[in-house]
């Protein structure tokens, strides 16, 4: 075998084995999913559901929308103000988003189940940021 092919050979090997590692740890690090650009538009925006009124399945006004967590956890929550009629002064609470229906036929953003009795004896939420 010439000489020159066999020293080479340790250099590709080890070349070849960096550039298939470094691909892999390339593609392990992205975990992104590519979005559905028509679901992501008829989506709601932050913004545009702030200070919004929440309603229990009854169509009983339980507390206003005040603000959003995006918790360390990768959840999101919502922070509602309940306790009087407006929800502005009174107590805030969190609740998971998820918890919430926003496509409901009447327009309403509903919290399935909840009282405004039941939501004033949750924790009251206080910010650590």
């Amino acid at each position: 075998m010439n000489r020159s092919r066999v020293s080479l050979l340790p250099a590709v090997l080890v070349t070849a084995a960096l550039l298939l590692s470094a691909d892999r740890a390339a593609a392990q690090e992205i975990a992104l999913t590519p979005l559905q650009s028509k679901e992501v538009a008829t989506g709601y925006r932050a913004d545009a559901l702030k200070l919004k009124t929440v309603v229990n399945d009854k169509g009983e006004t339980i507390g206003r929308i005040s603000d959003f967590v995006f918790g360390k956890d990768n959840n999101i929550y919502v922070v509602l103000g309940v306790g009087d009629l407006t929800g502005l002064t009174g107590q805030l609470i969190a609740i998971p988003f998820h918890a919430l229906k926003l496509d409901d036929p009447s327009d309403n953003i509903v919290l399935p189940g909840a009282s405004r009795a039941a939501l004033e004896k949750l924790p009251v939420f206080v910010s650590n940021r």
